[in-house]
């Protein structure tokens, strides 16, 4: 698995300001003591508004233990509290707007981890996790464990980005 530089992940908020043509350059930096939350956004609150001060991710997320898919949707989720905070001018949190965007950019709008370490127990090797993507642009749409669930959202659910069927892919983890 691939192992992210601090440049990587930079680019990768670069992809994603471009796409919202709303580019960011926060610090980044990445932390050894994160052991629950795999990304942070910190900022100031002054005044009326937001100042923004830098990402933090956690060095296990970036170190090769996870699928590209799950760092990448990480980085996008940070940049979404970026977004939304600097844009309104408050926290936003996990509000019905920031759930809104993490939509629009096709990541899940849960604000939980829930994927495992890659490494982390030899009898966690065998998990599977089905990946929804859009038909039309390839798009990773959400994440489900369970094949019923993905199945079910195969069936009756269009893609946000293209309005277009979806379908499911199995990633043995």
């Amino acid at each position: 698995m691939k192992k992210w530089t601090i440049k990587e992940v930079q680019d990768e908020i670069d992809k994603i300001g471009l796409i919202l043509d709303y580019p960011c350059n926060l610090k980044i930096e990445i932390s050894n003591r994160a052991t629950k939350r795999m990304g942070a956004f910190f900022y100031k609150k002054e005044k009326d508004t937001i100042k923004p001060l830098k990402f933090v991710f956690a060095k296990r997320l970036l170190d090769g233990n996870f699928p590209e898919e799950v760092v990448k949707e990480v980085i996008i989720h940070e940049y979404l509290h970026y977004y939304c905070d600097t844009k309104t001018g408050i926290s936003n949190g996990h509000n019905k707007f920031f759930k809104s965007m993490c939509l629009k950019c096709s990541i899940t709008n849960k604000a939980t981890f829930n994927y495992k370490i890659m490494n982390e127990d030899i009898s966690q090797k065998n998990i599977k996790i089905y990946n929804i993507y859009c038909r039309k642009c390839g798009k990773l749409v959400c994440v489900h464990k369970r094949r019923d669930a993905a199945e079910r959202k195969v069936k009756g659910y269009v893609s946000k980005c293209c309005n277009y069927r979806l379908e499911y892919k199995l990633n043995n983890i």
